[in-house]
């Protein structure tokens, strides 16, 4: 009997723990591309893991339920039983309800702030799928031009500087119909040079080489029984006449998330079916006569989706998968791997410094790994939760790492061996984050997810201006 019941509590916290790492997943890797919110202050997904921890699996499964049911079936029941003279004012009193807990915009606001060390201007893509150039005279931000004029959609794009021009892209969804644009604007002032309609959503990381634009999409499934799949688009960056022009289509078998990667001529890009796949792209720039066999170098499958970053170093490409494995690939022989059992998810790019691979976990932990014998060498957390790209902060001799915190801005990590791993404080501000901090002189910006521009002084912390984008104008 004891045997039976010591069997059942492991059941139990295999489902427990099962159940918590895929709402972890959802909320901070599903959740941001969907258009639905949860309407409570603690939101349905935090909620049910609390639940489930602490009813057990079967129960906080129940009790979830309920929760849902609360902010959408619940007023259809009231309705039914309703007396018939007030049902056109209950009706409208339940539209209300529904909608209230559900967002039609886009989430976005995932675009870093890039630097253009021409002129030291600022370029950044905002939640609502506009393209912004920020000046700075005598020390104040301005706005000095956006693209387009009309704000539609959203992306999840950071902009890259080409030449003498802006390249950048956006998508708008309406249910599961997705029209994407892709679009080539000018640095000086923000003129469209060329822009191209995809019927699809864009994916993070656009690449150039040899004067070919190269991004993915998200295709959309006509049935539930089609396989999930994705395109590799190759756009002409050339001055003739195919400029703009769509002159490469690379169809690929599951959901790639975070965009198409370049590293030493070769394009990698890594699906939620846990395939690798690697391209070559210097037969991109004859794509017409070359098959797909001969473009294509290689495919390897492993067993869990793949939505991390890729991150390479020297020969070896890494990345992470939904199962918390970290793995380690020779970029020749992609068969040729270590793994390590991070134990959590990871959604934020590792760093690389002073001799040691740094990767940072959804539940807080830093973990620093040996990059030749691919080994654990320490772990600590942090207790945040770390959804954007850190970023090293050299300060004199000393050196910290910059996490960006979901909600409690950009939390400073001393990495010295003296009191390593503590905060030693944080650039502070209540707005969601999911972009990468951008260190430039003696300031820190910071874009939100609602798309404000905040900047910090380095060493004082002290935030002293703020651009709200979609508003175009100082925030309140």
């Amino acid at each position: 009997m004891n045997e039976i019941k010591l069997f059942s509590l492991k059941i139990d916290m295999i489902l427990k723990k099962s159940s918590n790492a895929f709402l972890s997943f959802y909320k901070y890797a599903i959740s941001p591309y969907l258009m639905s919110q949860c309407c409570y202050a603690i939101s349905c997904s935090e909620y049910s893991k609390f639940v489930i921890n602490e009813r057990g699996f079967i129960l906080g499964l129940i009790y979830s339920f309920i929760r849902l049911s609360k902010c959408t079936l619940l007023p259809f029941k009231k309705f039914i039983f309703i007396n018939k003279k007030i049902k056109l004012l209950l009706f409208v009193f339940t539209f209300f309800t529904f909608v209230s807990c559900t967002n039609f915009e886009h989430q976005g606001g995932w675009s870093d702030v890039i630097l253009d060390p021409d002129n030291k201007s600022f370029f950044v893509t905002s939640n609502k799928g506009k393209v912004f150039n920020i000046v700075s005279n005598d020390g104040i931000p301005r706005i000095n031009w956006s693209y387009p004029e009309e704000e539609k959609g959203t992306s999840y794009s950071n902009p890259v500087l080409y030449k003498n021009s802006i390249l950048s892209a956006k998508f708008d969804c309406r249910g599961k119909n997705c029209e994407g644009e892709v679009f080539e604007i000018r640095k000086s002032d923000g003129q469209v040079i060329w822009n191209k309609n995809i019927p699809s959503k864009i994916n993070p990381k656009l690449q150039i080489f040899n004067d070919i634009l190269i991004f993915s999409t998200l295709e959309k499934q006509n049935s539930v029984e089609d396989p999930k799949s994705s395109n590799i688009y190759l756009i002409s960056l050339r001055d003739d006449d195919t400029k703009g022009e769509v002159v490469g289509k690379i169809p690929v078998i599951g959901e790639i998330w975070n965009g198409v990667y370049l590293n030493n001529e070769k394009i990698f890009a890594a699906t939620l079916e846990g395939s690798l796949n690697i391209f070559d792209a210097n037969k991109f720039e004859d794509f017409s006569n070359n098959s797909l066999d001969e473009i294509s170098i290689d495919t390897v499958n492993f067993p869990y989706a793949i939505n991390s970053p890729l991150f390479f170093l020297e020969n070896r490409i890494m990345f992470s998968d939904t199962s918390g494995m970290f793995y380690s690939a020779d970029i020749n022989n992609l068969q040729n791997f270590n793994q390590i059992d991070l134990e959590n998810w990871m959604i934020s790019k590792p760093l690389f410094n002073d001799s040691k691979i740094y990767v940072f976990t959804l539940n807080g932990d830093i973990i620093t790994i040996h990059p030749d014998k691919f080994e654990i060498i320490e772990t600590f957390n942090t207790d945040k939760v770390i959804v954007g790209d850190p970023k090293i902060l050299k300060l004199g001799t000393d050196e910290y790492i910059l996490l960006p915190t979901e909600k409690e801005g950009i939390e400073i990590i001393n990495i010295n061996e003296f009191d390593k791993g503590n905060s030693v404080g944080r650039y502070s501000t209540e707005e969601k984050l999911y972009s990468s901090p951008l260190i430039f002189e003696n300031n820190l910006i910071i874009h939100t997810q609602e798309s404000k521009l905040l900047f910090f002084k380095v060493k004082t912390r002290d935030m002293y201006y703020c651009l709200n984008l979609n508003e175009e104008k100082i925030c309140n």
